[in-house]
């Protein structure tokens, strides 16, 4: 038997196709064929191989800062012997990258694609799997398409692939619509409580400093700060959560100022205004392209995001049911509550960030931060976030912090917050704070005293990339066959 028939042997007994030569004995003789001297001609049907599920996207968030890991200088060798088609070459420096870090998803990904083009279909699941679970939004889709991979997916065992895919898809989709999106090293992910896994939503190589989240329409326009040549320049994308689908960031040609608004009504989606004193709005397409708004449109009600050179801020206000003399900086001393009428005040001299306030699903709750000091000296606590009973108005303090504080809720009972010591979420029924190890910020940018700017992180200059890629911010594109659709 030649290797390619007994690996094909190997692999389809341990998916439970159990052809005769799996070495899998009978204790009971063999039954009686009461047809045995019938004569069949027709061809014997045995059952399509179906291939189990695994779990979806990595345990932590730092698995998937593998270009910062062992494997990263073999990768780049295999990446340059795709450039020039020498697939043996790359499977053999793919192989290496993922002897040094077995989790290098990039690596798994090009190694499945390169056994492809050799026509090594029987060796190509065990890669192809091992990356598109790791990612699914980037690969899952893609492995379907990825011309490398037409041979291996007119096999039974890529036909069982496709059918996985297909599942997959809808799990990935259900775990997506019941995370929380964090930042974490300037990428968006999400971060499924009931799972406990992260799966990765953005692929900027850091760059994303900040977003608008559109809790109703399922979807998140992020901001990235690219560096093209040498000059800051910023990018917007979108996440569509009910899709699972994340567009790249397109390059807006400034560094600000800018605001990004969400219009209900036609053109829909996000828009993306410029220029001053006036704005000049576009709206940014399906097709990715910026399309110019009519003149004298309205900009959009509710929240917006409002991106200067160093800055990022969120206006929300109005928030529904609540009352108070907001001054223009967003900041009242006290509020009213619609639903019970009653007054909520945050401890002297806090004063409360309209911006910040948010209901929980079911309007029980009403959290905000307030500003605790604004003198901006170094160390000083200069916000807490609090949590209003809507019924009694009673208030709980939740965290304070010296580098600003962002909210949001998660369920009824349960709030996430991004502050000092990170991301946290919090159990209003008692139970421990839960840090997400790794995250450093919501989507939302943190809310600090009026006399300091929310500064962005911003990417280095000189951040290396792979393959003369000339721009921070964007991740470097799988060249070749490895780009998916």
């Amino acid at each position: 038997m030649g290797r390619s028939a007994a690996r094909a042997l190997v692999l389809a007994c341990l998916l439970g196709a159990a052809p005769a030569g799996c070495g899998q004995k009978s204790s009971q003789p063999a039954p009686e064929r009461k047809d045995a001297g019938l004569d069949r001609t027709g061809p014997v049907r045995t059952a399509p191989i179906e291939l189990q599920a695994v779990p979806l996207g990595l345990s932590e968030v730092a698995g998937f800062a593998w270009r910062k890991r062992a494997g990263q200088p073999p990768f780049r060798i295999a990446r340059k012997a795709e450039s020039r088609e020498d697939w043996v070459a790359a499977v053999a420096a793919c192989r290496e990258a993922l002897a040094a870090d077995p989790g290098h998803l990039e690596a798994s990904w090009l190694l499945a694609a390169a056994l492809g083009k050799l026509g090594k279909v029987d060796e190509v699941l065990e890669p192809l799997r091992l990356a598109v679970a790791g990612d699914f939004g980037k690969w899952g889709l893609a492995s379907l398409e990825l011309p490398a991979l037409q041979g291996f997916l007119a096999t039974p065992i890529g036909e069982a692939w496709r059918r996985r895919v297909e599942q997959d898809r809808s799990t990935f989709l259900l775990e997506l619509g019941r995370s929380t999106i964090v930042n974490a090293d300037g990428d968006l992910f999400a971060f499924d409580l009931e799972s406990a896994r992260w799966l990765r939503v953005t692929r900027t190589s850091g760059a994303v400093i900040s977003g608008l989240a559109i809790p109703g329409a399922r979807k998140i326009a992020y901001v990235a700060r690219q560096a093209v040549k040498g000059k800051r320049i910023l990018a917007v994308g979108v996440v569509d959560l009910g899709r699972g689908r994340t567009t790249r960031a397109v390059d807006l040609g400034t560094a600000g100022p800018l605001t990004i608004a969400f219009s209900q009504t036609k053109p829909e989606g996000f828009w993306i205004g410029a220029g001053g004193p006036k704005l000049q709005w576009r709206a940014l397409e399906d097709d990715h392209k910026l399309v110019p708004v009519p003149a004298k449109t309205a900009r959009p009600s509710g929240p917006r995001l409002e991106i200067a050179s160093t800055s990022s801020r969120l206006q929300a206000l109005p928030v529904p049911t609540v009352t108070a003399d907001w001054d223009d900086h967003g900041l009242a001393s006290a509020i009213r509550i619609g639903s019970s009428n009653r007054v909520v005040s945050a401890p002297s001299p806090g004063l409360i960030d309209g911006n910040t306030a948010a209901w929980s699903p079911g309007k029980s709750h009403l959290a905000f931060v307030a500003q605790l000091d604004e003198t901006c000296l170094p160390g000083a606590v200069s916000s807490a976030a609090y949590i209003a009973d809507a019924a009694t108005g009673k208030l709980q303090e939740i965290e304070r912090a010296t580098g600003g504080l962002a909210i949001e809720w998660l369920t009824d009972r349960k709030l996430v917050v991004a502050g000092d010591r990170g991301v946290t979420i919090i159990d209003l029924d008692g139970a421990e704070p839960r840090t997400l190890v790794g995250a450093t910020n919501l989507v939302v940018p943190r809310k600090r005293p009026r006399c300091s700017e929310e500064p962005v992180e911003e990417p280095p200059l000189g951040e290396e990339l792979d393959i003369n890629e000339a721009t921070v911010g964007v991740e470097p594109t799988d060249a070749g066959v490895v780009e998916p659709p």
